[in-house]
């Protein structure tokens, strides 16, 4: 991923609001951690959190017949927390002037707002900075900001925008801070990584990195803060809130991270942990970064951030680049605050001065590891530092190999008879899996060996399971917060259906679950194919879409829709192809199709995907194995996004 460079920065977060203020609180060793008075936290595990000061003073009401929980969030709005991050990026950055439909934001958040609205917070970020490109939200819980710079960085390289605002925010919440406590994972005390007492700080904020082509950036004399070489994504399919427990998925990612830039792990000179404090990720995670990186000598030193932020949700992994880049610009790399002492199994030191250390870095790693068991890691570096090789410097076909559509209302596949407990699932997940099963092959068990580790789970969905959120809220609403339901709690995020099917069929691979409203299912395909086409870490990725119908919204999907890309390097045949994708602003199909089609004046046949779960994609796919047209194009013009894609009977 050679070429492209962090030309901007933004941050708020219980540190304060601005870079400045971060550079502050890192160079003086101060944390954010405090009671939290935003709400009552009497029956909970802890009184602290890291709130953003620029809501001090606001209380969150309490949820009742005649308040639902979007409207106590009203005093929260996240894409006020967003916003302030991001101008200060677009600020620090200065970009030139660049058309407005050639700039982009890509918006990672766990929870969004209210637990209700994503892409609509993106939506409204762009619109406040003035993007009229690409607007695309990731939401793989805690490793949604990091995957969003990544994807941020593809969309550059791919030439869908010039100039990406990319990050993340989420906002403190009482119903996250009970989710959390009901699982058990927070810390009476301060969060201390890898240290006693085990368990985390929640916390909120937002950041943002603006990204340039180096090219780019040089023609205009903008200084860098550092340059973005690759990143990689895997699956643990192992359990809703706990990691693998031999790290493998985290393991899966650094190589993926290390592949697309062309490093060696003995080359690394930092690892920023996703660090959490709980005793399974810390200890899990150091075995990882010892495994994977401290082959024949001494591991890189090790940080955790969340002790100075606390955890901010699906922020965390770009506040937490965002500390590592002010002390790499100073020669230093972050500290680990409140170490007393290392826990079992962890670094015995990691980075424990109060201080940040004087450690030049030229080569590094940002660690994330999510709920669902999502893991992201990005290999960033100094400006001058350049990868070894080139994603997108060669293209492989990607074949489509098989297509399912399941409607909610219709019983579509036993999943007993491939050996999956339908009863572990909620409606969301039991339908993305019986897609994704009948795709694969209706006769199939779950993969295993090399073939799981090499297929992944690509996941077009607009908000979180229907079922496991009305469950959460309604023991919340029956039984106060001290009554959340944990099982039903870690279900709510948006890529848990993804995440459930990971487990249950032995996708391994990379996965993500993005969003843009309607074509979010036509996006996931549409990344899913440049994945396969530009890398080789995988050779077939499932992908798709899962919508569940809201009791006040009739005119909701209800059901999934997947199809199975294969990466062919072989001669094309008479098979169906994905030959062409692209992604616009809102409302600019013609820019969407143009980039879809490529050197093609025309397709044999359009299709306009007005839904969320590309069923029109899967239509296209039956209308070319009909032989009624050699080339189908599918259209989506009402996301935050414009999204097409080509399909074609044979190759181009």
């Amino acid at each position: 991923m050679d070429g492209i460079v962090v030309t901007g920065l933004g941050a708020a977060s219980a540190l304060g609001t601005g870079i400045e203020v971060h550079r502050e609180a890192l160079r003086s060793g101060r944390d954010g951690l405090r009671p939290v008075e935003r709400f009552d936290t009497s029956r909970m595990m802890t009184r602290l959190g890291g709130m953003w000061p620029g809501w001090d003073g606001r209380v969150q009401p309490e949820a009742g017949p005649d308040r639902d929980l979007a409207s106590t969030a009203a005093d929260f709005p996240l894409h006020e927390l967003a916003l302030v991050a991001a101008r200060e990026a677009w600020d620090d950055a200065r970009p030139r002037p660049v058309a407005p439909r050639r700039s982009a934001l890509v918006f990672g958040t766990c929870f969004g707002h209210g637990f209700r609205e994503f892409h609509a917070v993106a939506h409204r970020v762009a619109a406040g900075l003035g993007i009229t490109g690409p607007r695309v939200t990731i939401s793989t819980a805690c490793a949604s900001s990091t995957n969003a710079i990544g994807l941020g960085c593809d969309l550059l390289l791919r030439g869908d925008a010039d100039v990406v605002v990319a990050g993340g925010a989420d906002s403190l919440l009482r119903e996250a801070f009970a989710g959390f406590s009901a699982l058990g994972v927070l810390s009476a005390d301060k969060c201390a990584p890898f240290s006693e007492p085990a368990g985390t700080t929640l916390g909120e904020g937002a950041a943002f990195v603006v990204l340039e082509r180096a090219e780019d950036a040089a023609r205009r004399g903008a200084r860098a803060w550092a340059s973005i070489h690759g990143y990689g994504l895997s699956a643990d399919g192992f359990h809703e809130t706990t990691p693998d427990p031999t790290g493998a998925g985290v393991g899966r990612a650094i190589r993926g991270a290390l592949a697309s830039a062309g490093w060696d792990g003995a080359s690394i000179d930092f690892v920023s942990a996703h660090a959490t404090g709980t005793t399974n990720n810390d200890r899990i995670e150091w075995s990882v970064i010892a495994r994977e990186l401290g082959a024949g000598r001494e591991p890189p030193p090790v940080s955790g951030s969340k002790s100075q932020l606390g955890h901010t949700q699906g922020a965390a992994g770009a506040l937490e680049l965002v500390l590592c880049l002010l002390c790499q610009r100073e020669g230093t790399i972050p500290p680990t605050l409140h170490f007393q002492g290392p826990r079992p199994g962890c670094p015995a030191p990691p980075v424990t001065t109060s201080r940040p250390r004087v450690h030049p870095v030229e080569r590094a790693l940002k660690l994330s590891a999510a709920f669902g068991g999502a893991n992201a890691v990005l290999a960033y570096g100094a400006p001058e530092v350049h990868s070894t090789r080139r994603i997108a410097a060669w293209r492989a076909r990607v074949a489509v190999r098989g297509v399912a559509v399941v409607d909610g209302a219709r019983d579509e596949l036993d999943l007993g008879r491939i050996g999956v407990d339908p009863r572990r699932l909620d409606r969301s997940a039991r339908w993305l899996t019986a897609a994704t099963a009948l795709a694969l092959g209706e006769g199939g068990r779950p993969l295993r060996g090399e073939a799981s580790v090499r297929t992944g789970l690509f996941v077009g969905a607009t908000r979180m399971p229907e079922e496991s959120s009305r469950r959460c809220h309604e023991a919340i609403r029956l039984h106060g917060v001290a009554g959340t339901s944990a099982a039903a709690f870690a279900r709510m995020s948006v890529n848990a259906p993804a995440g459930a099917c990971s487990r249950a069929l032995g996708l391994l691979g990379p996965t993500t679950t993005v969003t843009v409203g309607p074509g979010s299912g036509l996006l996931a395909i549409a990344l899913a194919a440049d994945w396969l086409a530009t890398r080789d870490d995988a050779d077939r990725l499932v992908v798709g879409a899962v919508e569940e119908r809201r009791p006040s919204h009739p005119e909701d999907a209800d059901g999934a829709a997947c199809l199975v890309l294969d990466r062919d390097l072989h001669e094309p045949g008479s098979g169906v192809y994905v030959a062409g994708w692209g992604i616009a602003g809102p409302e600019d199909p013609d820019e969407a199709s143009r980039r879809a089609l490529g050197e093609l004046p025309r397709a044999d046949s359009v299709l306009v995907d007005d839904g969320q779960t590309c069923v029109a994609a899967a239509r296209a796919v039956a209308e070319l194995q009909a032989g009624t047209a050699r080339t189908v194009l599918v259209l989506s013009p009402r996301g935050t996004s414009t999204v097409a894609v080509l399909f074609a009977r044979g190759a181009r």
